[in-house]
Parts: C-alpha cells; sequence; structure tokens
C-alpha cells in the first residue's frame, strides 16, 4: 500500500506540475509577467529567482500554481493577463488541460508498448468469428468493423464501448469489406466480465497488429479519445441520475483503486488508470464551474461577446462560492471514499 500511495503522490504532482506548465508556458508566449511558478504547496523549501518569475518548491506534495500579474484583479501593466486579449487569455486557461490530455496521451503510448508487446495490438479486422455469434457466417475473415449503431469505431475497445452502451439490444453493424460497406442487424452475445457484470460481444476475435511505433501511437491516440468518451458519458449518467452520487471518489477513493490495480495488473495496469486519471483531470477542468479553468474560460467568452470584461470583484466572488461549493463536493466524495473502506473491512 505505502509505494501505491508513494506512485499516486509523484502521479499528482506529475499532473499538476504538466498543467502548470500549460499555463505558464503559454503566459511567457504571450508575455503575461508570471511571479511565480511553484510545485506543491504550503511554505517554500527552495526557491530560484530568474527574470521576473520565482521558481519554487514547496513542503506539500500536492497541488502548484501559476501565479501571473492581473490574473484575478484588473492591472495597468501591458504586461498583466487582464491586458491581453480575450483569446489570448483563452489559450492560456486551456493550456493547462490540453497538456493533461496530452500527459494521458504519452502515459498511453508507455502502456500500449508494455501491455500489447507480447499479442499484438487488437484491431477492428475481423479474424475469426464465434459459433455462437448471430453473425456467424455473415461475417467474413479480412472484414473491417466500420460503426456499430451508427458510431464509428477506430480501436477494438471503441466496440466494446459501444457494445456495453446497447445492453443486449438488437443493434447495427457497418462493415468494410473489398471496398464495399455492408449493413447488418445482430443481437449481441451475453457474457461476463471477471468480476460478475454482464458484457455483450459482436461475437468475434480480432486481428492482431505488429507493435511498431506507427501502430503504438495510433492506438495510444485513439485510447486517449475513448477514455475522454468514458468520461462525458459517466458525466451524462451522474446528471441523468442513472450512477448515483454515491459512487464518486475523492483522493482516497483513488489510492484505493490504484492500490487494487496495482494487485490485479501490476506497473503496467497502473499506466492505464494513470492515463484516465489524467485525461479526466483535464476535462473535468474544461467544464464551465467557477473556480475551474473551464469557468474563467466561461467569463472570456462572455467578455469576447460583450466586448469589455466582467468586474474583476465580481468575477471573484463566483468563483470563490465555486471553490467552496468543490470543496464541499471533495469533502462529501472522501467521505463516501471512507464509507466503503469501512465496509469492505466489515465483510
Amino acid at each position: 500500500m505505502i509505494w501505491t500511495i508513494v506512485f499516486a503522490l509523484i502521479l499528482f504532482s506529475l499532473i499538476i506540475f504538466v498543467h502548470e506548465l500549460g499555463h505558464f508556458v503559454t503566459a511567457r508566449l504571450f508575455r503575461v509577467k508570471v511571479h511565480e511558478f511553484a510545485l506543491g504547496m504550503g511554505p517554500k523549501i527552495f526557491s530560484r529567482v530568474k527574470g521576473d518569475t520565482t521558481y519554487s518548491l514547496r513542503a506539500i506534495p500536492i497541488g502548484g500554481f501559476c501565479s501571473m500579474e492581473g490574473e484575478d484583479e484588473r492591472s495597468q501593466d501591458e504586461g498583466s493577463f487582464s491586458a491581453k486579449p480575450w483569446y489570448q487569455k483563452l489559450i492560456i486557461l486551456a493550456a493547462g488541460a490540453a497538456m493533461n490530455v496530452i500527459l494521458g496521451f504519452l502515459i498511453f503510448v508507455v502502456f500500449v508498448s508494455l501491455f500489447y508487446s507480447g499479442s499484438g495490438i487488437p484491431t477492428v479486422t475481423v479474424d475469426t468469428v464465434l459459433e455462437q455469434s448471430s453473425l456467424y457466417g455473415i461475417l467474413q475473415q479480412g472484414d473491417e468493423i466500420v460503426s456499430i449503431n451508427g458510431k464509428t469505431v477506430n480501436i477494438k475497445k471503441d466496440i466494446d464501448f459501444i457494445m456495453q452502451q446497447c445492453e443486449g439490444k438488437e443493434c447495427e453493424i457497418e462493415i468494410s469489406r473489398d471496398g464495399k460497406h455492408i449493413t447488418q442487424l445482430f443481437k449481441p452475445v451475453a457474457a461476463q466480465y471477471s468480476d460478475g457484470s454482464p458484457a455483450y460481444l459482436v461475437g468475434f476475435t480480432p486481428v492482431a497488429a505488429k507493435v511498431n511505433p506507427f501502430t503504438v501511437i495510433r492506438e495510444a491516440f485513439y485510447q486517449t479519445i475513448w477514455m475522454g468518451k468514458i468520461v462525458f458519458v459517466s458525466l451524462g449518467m451522474l446528471i441523468g441520475g442513472s450512477a448515483s452520487v454515491t459512487e464518486m471518489s475523492g483522493p482516497v477513493g483513488v489510492v484505493d483503486a490504484m492500490n487494487t490495480t496495482a494487485q490485479t495488473g501490476g506497473f503496467v495496469g497502473l499506466l492505464s488508470l494513470a492515463a484516465f486519471i489524467s485525461v479526466n483531470i483535464g476535462i473535468m477542468n474544461l467544464l464551465p464551474i467557477p473556480a475551474l479553468d473551464g469557468g474563467r474560460i466561461f467569463f472570456v467568452i462572455i467578455e469576447a461577446i460583450r466586448k469589455k470584461p466582467i468586474p474583476p470583484e465580481k468575477e471573484g466572488i463566483v468563483h470563490f462560492i465555486g471553490l467552496v461549493l468543490l470543496m464541499g463536493v471533495m469533502v462529501f466524495a472522501t467521505w463516501n471514499d471512507i464509507l466503503r473502506l469501512v465496509s469492505r473491512l466489515k465483510m
């Protein structure tokens, strides 16, 4: 467990570092004055001044920040964030989340290289068809699956993701064969995952592609997109009520999930989870919620429409309220994590 906690601290520190680095690099690109670029929170344990910027390492290894002139108040300095055009502000604010997604992609590159090194990377090209599949005798070796229920597939995980959304209902598959596109209705094959949860399959084994730089980068790219889809679907389920808020996880739950993953999937499994966390944080940060980058972007968009910014003091109040609410959600999620751990220990 101790090594899982160490891994979690390193991972979150890395995620925060690249996030703030995105803000920092784009701020400097647009000549915004950066007062401090810090990794960690709390008292400084190391700092160095270079130019107008203080680079510091702080005692608590969670968090970090990129403090810019005029970020939270109006400033007359031409190098202030508030003095820049709206589109430059938008790029600076979005750069942190973009860096998290890029980090997730890079982790996926390592994951794909290691995980598929022996078996090859599964593709969307048919090798064999299971006899119990309703597509037996219809699908042929070499057929390439183009879409299911009108949703384009690029990698095998896209197929698995769409099939789970079908929930066993009749689906429509589109395949490419000898340059021609063929559509066919089929009934999914019912199965189970290792944890006992239901699984729904097309019923085929895919052709495996050789692991090389091109196939690895392609698979990592589409797995990053696949993870993004999972985040949006999960949010939709939460908002729609099909998923309970009690299923939300905070830091304790994330570390617990890492520990479980380390026991079952080892280091390679942890890489997949790390990529998901990085992509998840990047996307969540872009939601139009006050105190998050997405909330600040929302105000920048209003500024672009109004042709003038919202008064900083009013925007600050909104972000403060948002921060309080986010802290409340974090406490609630952490409490859920603790209750789940206690419940498991009693079993």
